[in-house]
């Protein structure tokens, strides 16, 4: 009965706590900032679950643990008392209380001072746990890359080490739990037995009944009482033992506290960092350096402790003023960026790798905060971002074009399935309504698709949200050059204007502007007019044209002494000095 009322009551209050702590972590892009801004929790899935259930199945057996013991002891110790006075004790009822208060209360004190820090070793356990499965999640999801990469013994060797780490902090446990048991079983079940039995003993073997006929009485039997004494001392005994196991069950559970203990600072931390980074406040390791105010070189670090930015939506375009480009690990990007991208004016943005391309999508379309500064921009239902890898929902053919709006949703704003044909007929995707079954044919859309097709299927939400703002970003590396112009082409017809990331050349005439950031903190914006797009296609096609000049220096330097050797002379020192020159 107790144990379908904890496993009852441990279901209901896991199911309370997780569906808030679900509300939590799914409001107001929580999820996103928990994982990629703070640096908090390292695991929230395992927060969400494993935690949360060991803290309900603690929380429920507080009962059996702590409240049961606690009304036996309390209703056995009145029986006794009650039964000693109507025995007449006396006064000699209070010594083996006293003497059973100091047992206890030595043994307490034993058991505290001999107690490892369960609370702690159990969060540390959990911290385990989480890793080793992330560690297998990030190969589940990796998988396909792990195998083309032949990393099989990398992983394996990772989950292997983490594997150890929790077996040996699992075995820790138990050796500091099996000498606190033998110990805790040896003081009460021994020392206490001892003591109880000295207990018993003393008031009933003296006892003396009050009333003159009841001594007449028992004098009057033919053992002299002795067999009303015995029963006496047997039910004694056993209330006895009974008041004992209570107690015993009542120390003993106070390693299951400690156990509580630690998954409740686990489950509170969780909750604690929900709430902080839903109001804006991050705490993340940095790796090294100091937070260093905006203005100083590269690889400078910011202080992200506090957040100053301001900014707010509007109908208009992009306005940014003062605003740097700050990761969450407080590395700045941009010191300082001041631009202006009204509606119609086609944004190109150019710049070598880690120089703040993505990081300026990421702060418009609000996912890192505004550390300084002023940010004005569109709506988010304004602003559709399309990634170079782009996400496939779970669902139909057609929940793949409306992502991530539900059909619901669709109806409501009058798209027909003939108008999500049309708009795959851009994207040059017709073909593969039929080919997978129709609009509700249901699959594993990222292992189905191919990258290209991907790619193009995440423009198509472009034509289906029709934003304001289509944020670009090496979103059409896996798709060929005239199908991307094209599509291009028809995403400015529809009056959508293009911010876009790209290292292709191709895509420069369906721009107006061009943003170049130099990869030292600095940037530039000008208009990007015919001359200036026929100058820098002339300065690539130079440039492609010098790299393949200089990487084949290495190979005609090993030509060159090949042939010396072959010819027994020595290089010449002119053409050393022009090699090394080149290189």
């Amino acid at each position: 009965m107790i144990r379908f009322f904890e496993s009852n009551l441990g279901l209901a209050f896991r199911s309370r706590l997780t569906e808030h702590a679900y509300k939590q972590y799914f409001k107001d892009q929580t999820y996103y900032r928990v994982s990629n801004l703070d640096g908090r929790l390292a695991n929230a899935d395992q927060c969400l679950t494993e935690d949360v259930t060991m803290f309900s199945q603690s929380v429920a057996h507080l009962y059996s643990h702590l409240t049961k013991p606690i009304f036996d002891i309390v209703l056995i110790s009145g029986t006794l008392f009650g039964w000693a006075n109507r025995r007449g004790t006396g006064s000699i009822i209070y010594l083996p209380i006293i003497m059973a208060s100091a047992v206890i209360t030595v043994t307490a004190r034993i058991l505290k001072r001999i107690s490892p820090r369960f609370g702690h070793m159990v969060a540390e356990e959990a911290r385990l746990k989480g890793h080793l499965r992330y560690l297998h999640s990030r190969v589940i999801t990796n998988s396909e890359e792990i195998a083309f990469y032949g990393g099989h013994q990398a992983e394996n060797n990772q989950l292997n080490k983490a594997f150890a780490a929790l077996k040996e902090q699992m075995s820790f446990i138990y050796r500091k739990r099996i000498l606190y048991i033998m110990m805790e079983q040896f003081l009460m079940k021994y020392v206490w037995s001892g003591t109880g039995m000295v207990m018993i003993a003393i008031p009933i073997l003296t006892a003396e009944y009050t009333s003159p006929q009841q001594n007449a009485l028992l004098d009057d039997e033919p053992d002299g009482g002795v067999s009303e004494r015995t029963r006496a001392f047997a039910t004694s005994k056993n209330l006895l033992y009974s008041a004992a196991d209570a107690v015993e069950r009542l120390m003993t559970s106070y390693k299951d506290i400690t156990e509580l203990a630690g998954y409740t600072s686990r489950v509170w931390e969780m909750f604690s960092v929900f709430e902080d980074v839903k109001q804006g406040k991050y705490i993340r390791t940095t790796v090294s350096g100091e937070g260093a105010d905006v203005g100083g070189k590269r690889g400078e670090r910011f202080d992200t402790s506090t957040i100053q930015g301001v900014q707010y939506e509007s109908a208009g375009g992009i306005h940014l003023k003062n605003v740097p480009i700050v990761t969450p690990n407080g590395d700045v990007v941009v010191r300082n960026m001041t631009a202006e991208i009204p509606p119609g004016m086609h944004l190109l943005i150019t710049g070598p790798n880690g120089c703040g391309k993505s990081s300026l999508f990421r702060i418009l379309g609000g996912l890192w905060p505004v550390y300084r500064g002023t940010v004005e921009r569109p709506p988010k239902s304004s602003m559709y971002y399309i990634p170079q890898r782009p996400y496939m929902t779970l669902g139909t053919l057609r929940d793949q074009v409306i992502y991530p709006d539900t059909v619901a949703q669709m109806r409501r704003k009058g798209v027909v399935d003939d108008e999500l044909a049309a708009i795959l007929e851009i994207v040059h995707l017709s073909p593969i309504v039929e080919r997978e079954g129709g609009w509700s044919a249901r699959n594993d859309w990222m292992d189905v698709l191919s990258g290209g097709e991907k790619q193009r299927m995440g423009l198509a939400r472009v034509f289906y949200h029709r934003p304001l703002f289509a944020l670009l970003d090496e979103c059409t590396s896996a798709v060929s050059i005239d199908v991307e112009g094209s599509i291009y082409q028809a995403i400015k017809d529809a009056g959508i204007t293009l911010l876009t990331v790209t290292h292709r050349p191709s895509l420069w005439k369906f721009h107006t502007h061009i943003l170049q950031f130099d990869g030292e903190g600095g940037w530039k914006m000008e208009q990007l007019g015919a001359s200036f797009t026929q100058q820098r296609l002339t300065f690539v096609e130079e440039k492609k044209q010098l790299e393949t000049q200089l990487a084949a220096v290495p190979k005609l330097r090993d030509r060159l002494n090949e042939l010396c050797t072959i010819l027994g002379e020595d290089v010449t020192q002119d053409a050393v000095e022009d090699m090394t020159a080149s290189d």
